[in-house]
């Protein structure tokens, strides 16, 4: 069972997380980019049709609505590229969390019942000095050794599951606003089949993206903010491993290095 904070479950149903969402991104982005590229076709195409009953002035300005709609748009796709390009760490902080859980903690916390355990039943009836040294001095170090090495491997899990997790929300959530942005801009691109509805359907488009673009980038903001905290909090992973109260002189448990 998993403490807090530590990663629960398996870690496929994270990663397969991150690559459903990439393989979304990748896809809306493709959808985005088309349709827009319908739309401007749309207004460049039937600009001499629209000039007499809107006015030249009035196609200008919807042609450099676009151009900001474009700019909005290449926000998000910029930010959607340098996930494509960096997805493939996310998995591998995953996978590592779950590793340390059971290649480090689960291992050595293991070690703790058997350090205090005897090798055979005479022992218990071992007497002396020697075995006042043993039982004061060499035994209690020991079992504290291997308790303190399995926190730091659960205390590290929990520090890369964090950042991982982020990254998971971060991609999602990524994925979603590729998701909206994409159905909006198809809209248009349809509503503009209809010659004379091109200057409305740019017109909401305008305002539907910008909205959508300022406040799903804020939220995207929010969780980078969770991923650079949790990177900051490196100078505790240092903090924890120089610590050397149960590891005098920085050695390993016994057990461990046996």
């Amino acid at each position: 069972m998993s403490g807090p904070g530590e990663p629960s479950g398996d870690p496929s149903q994270h990663t397969d997380a991150v690559a459903t969402a990439v393989r979304q991104i990748e896809e809306f982005g493709d959808e985005i980019v088309a349709d827009f590229g319908t739309l401007v076709d749309q207004l460049e195409d039937n600009a001499w049709w629209l000039s007499p009953i809107i006015g030249a002035a009035s196609v200008a300005a919807l042609l450099e609505t676009l151009d900001q709609i474009k700019n909005q748009i290449d926000e998000v796709l910029d930010i959607a590229g340098e996930v494509l390009a960096h997805d493939t760490p996310v998995i591998s902080l995953i996978n590592i969390s779950f590793h340390w859980l059971t290649a480090v903690k689960q291992p050595v916390s293991g070690l703790v019942p058997q350090i205090q355990a005897y090798a055979t039943e005479n022992l218990a009836y071992w007497e002396g000095g020697t075995a006042t040294h043993y039982k004061q001095q060499v035994l209690p170090p020991q079992v504290g050794a291997a308790g303190e090495l399995s926190a730091k491997a659960g205390f590290i899990s929990e520090w890369l599951y964090g950042i991982a997790q982020a990254n998971v929300d971060y991609v999602t959530k990524l994925s979603d606003v590729m998701a909206g942005l994409a159905g909006k801009v198809a809209e248009a691109a349809v509503k503009a089949g209809t010659i004379i509805d091109i200057p409305w359907a740019i017109s909401d488009l305008a305002s539907l993206v910008g909205t959508l673009v300022e406040t799903e980038l804020r939220n995207l903001g929010g969780i980078a903010q969770r991923i650079t905290e949790a990177g900051d909090n490196v100078r505790q992973i240092v903090s924890d491993r120089v610590d050397e109260t149960k590891f005098p002189g920085g050695d390993w448990p016994q057990a461990v290095q046996d």
